[in-house]
């Protein structure tokens, strides 16, 4: 399957959004928003390289609209963070609810 074919699929948008960086940008996204950068950086820095963290913001903010950049306030001013797109909220919470469906269909 060639790269254009994924993307012309139904659901390219929702597999890119669930690839393993995307996910836990969003993952800790829904767990408190809005984070800034650094906070994301440093909570995810043992699991992915710098670059991909990077390249994992950009896609989500600018390609999927799935987080949104915001200010945020810190002890030094101001700063620049992302929250989770309303939206996409009842879409992660889904996913995770059909997910342990799945696995407990695969266990039975």
């Amino acid at each position: 399957m060639t790269k254009k074919n994924i993307e012309t699929d139904e659901i390219w948008a929702l597999r890119k959004m669930l690839t393993r960086p995307n996910y836990a940008v969003v993952e800790l996204l829904l767990r408190k928003s809005p984070r800034t950068t650094r906070e994301l950086y440093s909570l995810l820095e043992k699991k992915f390289t710098r670059k991909t963290l990077i390249l994992t913001l950009r896609e989500l903010a600018l390609d999927l609209n799935v987080i949104q950049p915001t200010h945020i306030r810190t002890d030094k001013g101001y700063g620049l963070g992302y929250r989770l797109n309303p939206r996409v909220k009842d879409i992660v919470k889904n996913v995770q609810k059909y997910s342990k469906i799945i696995e407990s269909i695969r266990k039975v």
